[in-house]
């Protein structure tokens, strides 16, 4: 593809960007090709089913394909086996005798797909046997064990495209998405440091960002983890990288609170300058250990900047108790910037175990796959 001399021109930087979306869009394709034209081989009734769960069962991931395939096949199974069972002890011809019959059947099942999202397709499944006029043609039995065999043959089908065709594992996608909710955090610490009277409505918007970025990592988390579990992935156990992660993410809650909370008089004349610095130097570090975290690289710094920085803000509250500045704050106010100093010290801690889950994806062992 041709590019100016001053690099990839607009449509290689647009195929680039949407590169994941384009290759998602390929495999349910293929999925979805591949499905119909086996189901038509086989003489499947209703082929258009097990196309449908094939685009289903194709997900971003190949954990996320795991789920879906396992979540689709079992609550279909339960759906067809149970509306069957109620479709053949209780004959319905329309009127009270269908409607006892549909409550009968979706009743149950509402409440297990209540009790565990994997069984919502279930009461979908029971309805379509019981109702569907297919279902009174070929009887409820054979029916149901038709409609088995196509979703299972969609979830084969998608399984197998989302493990053949341009294969995306969500071990890879765990590091990117926690570097990217890293930076978000290092961006609140840098607006944190300013000590800013009213919060800007980019600062604002960092918050709702961070609680969606790290609900995106815990879902691929979960998808990196059954894939380790099945063995379609040597990646490390991600939960360890996520739990750290939302521990830093806690400690800029308390910290933002307390400033929020704090005199604010105290904070800007006395300890603007050494609180600046520690939390300029915390963010330095977060965004080092963030970029180590997306190149898959080992971190290099060591956080011996944040600890002196951290050491000069105690330093800066023993010259407030050396000046009396401290005699004229009430209780709670003393006590706020001395929670200041102890959230940063957990900070730092988190920072360090941070950079040691970074240090474990980092290299051949980190993005590693079988």
């Amino acid at each position: 593809m041709a590019s100016s001399p001053d690099g990839p021109g607009p449509l290689a930087r647009f195929l680039t960007r949407q590169r994941p979306r384009l290759t998602q869009s390929l495999r349910m394709t293929a999925a979805s090709l591949a499905t119909f034209l086996l189901a038509e081989s086989l003489g499947l009734p209703q082929a258009y089913w097990a196309v449908i769960t094939a685009l289903i069962v194709t997900q971003s991931s190949v954990g996320g394909s795991l789920k879906a395939a396992l979540d689709r096949f079992l609550g279909s199974v339960l759906g067809a086996c149970y509306g069957g069972a109620v479709a053949f002890a209780l004959p319905h011809h329309g009127g009270a005798s269908t409607v006892i019959a549909l409550v009968v059947a979706v009743a149950p099942l509402t409440v297990a797909a209540a009790v565990s999202a994997g069984f919502r397709i279930a009461p979908i499944t029971a309805i379509i046997v019981l109702l569907s006029t297919t279902g009174s043609t070929l009887g409820p039995l054979a029916f149901a064990l038709d409609r088995i065999l196509e979703i299972g043959l969609g979830c084969v089908i998608g399984l197998a495209v989302s493990l053949l065709v341009a294969p995306a594992r969500a071990a890879r996608a765990v590091t990117g998405q926690a570097a990217s909710l890293a930076r978000l955090l290092a961006d609140q610490l840098a607006a944190l440091a300013r000590l800013d009277a009213e919060e800007t409505p980019d600062v604002k918007a960092l918050p709702p960002a961070v609680r969606r970025s790290l609900a995106r990592l815990e879902t691929l988390a979960g998808e990196a983890a059954r894939e380790r579990r099945s063995r379609l992935s040597a990646a490390p156990d991600p939960d360890p990288l996520l739990r750290t992660l939302t521990r830093l993410r806690h400690d800029l809650v308390l910290l933002r609170r307390a400033i929020a909370e704090s005199d604010e008089d105290v904070l800007r004349v006395h300890l603007a300058q050494a609180w600046g610095q520690a939390a300029n130097a915390a963010a330095s570090r977060l965004q080092d250990l963030a970029d180590a975290l997306a190149a898959g690289h080992r971190p290099t710094g060591d956080g011996a900047d944040l600890a002196a920085a951290i050491a000069g803000y105690r330093d800066a509250i023993d010259g407030m108790r050396r000046r009396q500045v401290t005699r004229t704050l009430s209780t709670d106010g003393v006590g706020r910037i001395f929670w200041l100093a102890f959230t940063l010290e957990q900070l730092r801690r988190n920072l360090d175990d941070l950079a040691e889950r970074a240090a474990d994806f980092a290299g051949p062992a980190g993005g590693g796959e079988t």
